[in-house]
């Protein structure tokens, strides 16, 4: 079943103008994670706005968490489309999923915690299985010899506007809901 269409304008919208202006997408975010993630589920999107510490500009990330009874589930932390073009930037965002999957793990209750980081519509989807501790997708070493690509742009090959990347955020969404079925 496809997304609504006013969620699929929106994006639509923010795709045009947000190649260059992360907070073109905050609502749609909101919009697309509130529907997938309702709240008479009990569930809530939680939009968190963090200063990074070892920045002294008033750079600000957008984290959307999901949660379920209190609990995180699933998280998207917002950036514009154009940073999937540098590799600053794509390793800036790979940096920033790892540590809130870090600051995240004492209060998971599911087996998997999944993450996602979007550039524009497109994702890298991570997922963090409790038991082994395991965050995939792996970290690339960075190599001080060389200037290696610790974050490849293929990674964000999630479109959420086209019908796979659609079906495959769906997919993440029926899994932690069979999960929390478990519980």
């Amino acid at each position: 079943m496809p997304l609504p269409d006013t969620i699929s304008k929106v994006f639509e919208l923010a795709r045009q103008d947000g190649k260059g202006d992360e907070s073109s997408f905050y609502g749609p975010y909101n919009v697309l994670l509130n529907y997938l993630f309702p709240f008479e589920e009990e569930y809530v999107v939680v939009p968190q706005y963090k200063r990074h510490a070892e920045l002294k500009s008033v750079h600000f990330m957008t984290i959307f968490l999901v949660k379920h009874k209190h609990h995180p589930v699933f998280f998207v932390e917002v950036k514009y489309s154009a940073t999937l073009c540098y590799i600053s930037g794509r390793k800036e965002a790979d940096l920033e999923m790892r540590e809130r999957f870090g600051r995240l793990f004492e209060d998971v209750e599911i087996e998997t915690l999944y993450g996602a980081s979007a550039m524009g519509t497109k994702l890298c989807l991570y997922t963090l299985d409790m038991a082994s501790r395991r965050l995939e997708p792996n970290a690339i070493p960075r190599n001080p010899e060389f200037g290696n690509d610790t974050a490849p742009a293929d990674r964000w090959n999630v479109d959420i506007m086209t019908p796979e990347g659609e079906e495959r955020l769906r997919e993440v969404v029926r899994d932690i809901k069979e999960m929390l079925g478990q519980l």
